[in-house]
C-alpha cells in the first residue's frame, strides 16, 4: 500500500465480511479477509480516496483530490454498491466502465476543497468533513426523493 490512509470493516456479504484498506496514492481500496490475508484491489483511477465507510448497501469515501489536478482541490465525493463498482459522484464525472475497467474519475463541480471524510447518520444525510479548506464546518448533503 501507498499511503494507507483508513481502513474498515465491510460485513455488507453477512457471510464472508472483509477489511477495506485505503491505499491513497494508488488510487484504490485492497480487501483482506479478517485474518490479513490479501484477496483483491478496487481500481479507483484518478481519485486520491481516504477512509471507506460503510452504510447500509454502499460504500462511501472522500476523495482528497483527482490525480489530474493534484493539489488543486479538486476532490469529490465517491460511492460504490455492494459489488465495489462506482456508481456515483459526487462532484466528480460519471462513473463509465469499458470492458469491466473503471476510466479515470476527477472533478467535475468545484463543490469541494479538499474533502477528506464522510458519516452518514440514520436519516441518509451525508456530511463531507475537508481538509485546508479555510476552516468550514463540514458540509450537510442531504438526500432528494
Amino acid at each position: 500500500m501507498k499511503n494507507a490512509h483508513g481502513i474498515c470493516y465491510d460485513n455488507r456479504d453477512k457471510n464472508n465480511p472483509v477489511l477495506i484498506v485505503t491505499s491513497r496514492e494508488q488510487n484504490a481500496f485492497k480487501r483482506y479477509t479478517l485474518d490479513g490475508i490479501f484477496i483483491d484491489t478496487i481500481d479507483l483511477p484518478g481519485a486520491w480516496v481516504c477512509r471507506p465507510v460503510i452504510h447500509g448497501e454502499y460504500l462511501y469515501a472522500a476523495v482528497l483530490q483527482s490525480q489530474s489536478r493534484l493539489w488543486q482541490q479538486s476532490g469529490f465525493v465517491t460511492i460504490l454498491d455492494k459489488n465495489n463498482k462506482v456508481v456515483s459522484n459526487i462532484a466528480g464525472n460519471q462513473p463509465t466502465y469499458i470492458n469491466n475497467k473503471l476510466d479515470e474519475m476527477y472533478q467535475t463541480i468545484m463543490a469541494f476543497k479538499y474533502p477528506h471524510d464522510v458519516c452518514i447518520d440514520a436519516d441518509e444525510n451525508l456530511y463531507v468533513a475537508q481538509w485546508n479548506s479555510d476552516h468550514v464546518y463540514p458540509y450537510k448533503l442531504i438526500p432528494v426523493a
